[in-house]
């Protein structure tokens, strides 16, 4: 029966909202009633009776989970100290309001704001134990941070390796520990002794917790570190806590692999023997960057709320860049757009889609002033491709569409070596009817220019 014990201690997380409710829902009534008037005083009584009993169950059951779970006194201290004396507080105010309160006056009000203060002390410290310390400051912006004095903690660690030069990276240092770190370290750490057990360094790993040494020098693969993460998941022994990030199976193979290699704090990933497919997955992707990077600042709203009034859309390409996508969707086959408008913004825009809107072949040279324009689309317009060799001066231009339009093939061919020119669409124009596999081949660009035909399959002249 003695699992009772541990049953009602897990109950505290529940518990702790009762007096939270109770003592709440008391002061709230203590500052609803009228000065010196009686009506409240029986439900404010009742109200922390109610929360005083919900208080002591709640202590009980913490106090249990604590000695039960393997917290350390640092790691629950405030929390805890702070639980009795909200408990002990809230019994004391009850019992005046009991025998000496005939009615509410400023000092049960105050009595009551110093209880509650007391009570989000206790609630703040608590909700640091289920979700971390900076639970709350995270979500603040940096910069305030900053002004409230705010210090980050060190981040998680990561892996990253050289793919040069990654037998040298130490195989703890560069490998173990950052897997520790994202798995293990929320609750062995220096601050949260879970079980009296630090992870985070090799000296706090070496010395072990509350169940001994979790790393076995003379036989490393029995080694409790790599023991537990083998357990079944459901095995209330098995660690991370089955509610916790779990390592992948690379990140198990490769503790395995260290401990194979003698647990060494020192040794490379080369003398290891760790063989490059097991952290092939850590070296750096190389970055496929498609639209311009640049040290351009974000717009405001208030610039870019005119061009929407417009009808125009107007989005960021991305969360993290400065850069604009422009879409006249809205606009009518005969609605013409003034480039010269554009010029506070024109270096934002990276994607310009104007098909459909009333353009001629003079759009070339207004649209020399977009220096980063990546993709342009101009399809269902009544342009020949005159002066189309100006985009040239768009250096960032990689796709180009101009599919139902007048686009003749000798205009067309001026871009053969456009220098960044990745895919040219035209289908359904004159160009794409003209063009043959020797023109084709004169473009470094892709050319998609549609009429494909697929082969007759029987089965397309069989009638169901």
């Amino acid at each position: 029966m003695d699992f009772i014990f541990s049953l009602f201690g897990r109950f505290h997380p529940v518990l702790v909202h009762l007096p939270i409710g109770f003592l709440i829902l008391g002061s709230i009534l203590v500052f609803y009633a009228k000065k010196e008037g009686e009506e409240f005083l029986p439900a404010i009584r009742i109200a922390f009776f109610w929360g005083t009993i919900a208080a002591l169950f709640s202590v009980a059951s913490g106090i249990i989970l604590y000695l039960r779970e393997g917290y350390s006194f640092n790691t629950v201290s405030k929390h805890l100290i702070l639980g009795l004396l909200t408990t002990l507080l809230s019994l004391g105010f009850y019992l005046y309001l009991k025998d000496k309160v005939k009615f509410i006056d400023s000092k049960v009000r105050g009595m009551s704001i110093g209880l509650v203060f007391i009570l989000m002390l206790t609630g703040h410290f608590g909700g640091e134990l289920t979700h971390g310390s900076e639970y709350f400051t995270e979500v603040i912006p940096d910069r305030f941070q900053g002004l409230l004095g705010i210090s980050k903690s060190a981040e998680v660690s990561k892996i990253s390796l050289d793919e040069q030069h990654w037998g040298e990276a130490i195989f703890y240092q560069d490998v173990i520990h950052p897997i520790l770190s994202q798995n293990c370290n929320s609750c062995h750490n220096e601050k949260n002794r879970k079980g009296e057990l630090v992870l985070s360094s090799p000296e706090m790993m070496e010395k072990g917790g509350k169940s001994g040494r979790v790393l076995d020098h003379r036989s490393p693969l029995e080694s409790t570190l790599l023991a537990r993460m083998l357990l079944p998941l459901e095995d209330k022994e098995h660690m991370p806590p089955k509610d916790k990030r779990q390592p992948s199976k690379q990140e198990v193979a490769l503790i395995h692999k260290w401990l194979e290699s003698g647990a060494s704090f020192e040794l490379s990933l080369a003398k290891a023997g760790v063989e490059k497919e097991m952290i092939h997955m850590y070296f750096p992707e190389e970055k496929d960057v498609f639209f311009p990077e640049t040290a351009l600042s974000q717009l405001s709203e208030d610039i870019l709320m005119p061009f929407r009034k417009s009808g125009l859309l107007v989005a960021p390409i991305s969360q993290e860049s400065p850069l604009l996508k422009i879409n006249a969707i809205n606009f009518s086959a005969n609605q013409k757009l003034k480039f010269k408008d554009f010029q506070a913004i024109a270096s934002h825009i990276a994607y310009l889609d104007i098909s459909g809107t009333d353009q001629d072949d003079t759009v070339w040279n207004d649209l020399m002033v977009f220096e980063n324009l990546t993709v342009l689309k101009i399809n269902r317009v009544n342009i020949e491709g005159k002066g189309i060799e100006a985009l040239h001066q768009l250096k960032n231009l990689k796709r180009l569409y101009l599919n139902y339009s007048d686009l003749q093939l000798s205009n067309l061919l001026a871009l053969a070596d456009h220098p960044s020119l990745e895919g040219i669409f035209f289908y359904a124009t004159p160009a794409s009817k003209d063009i043959n596999s020797d023109e084709i081949a004169r473009f470094l660009a892709r050319l998609e220019y549609g009429g494909y035909e697929l082969p007759v399959l029987s089965s397309d002249t069989v009638v169901y």
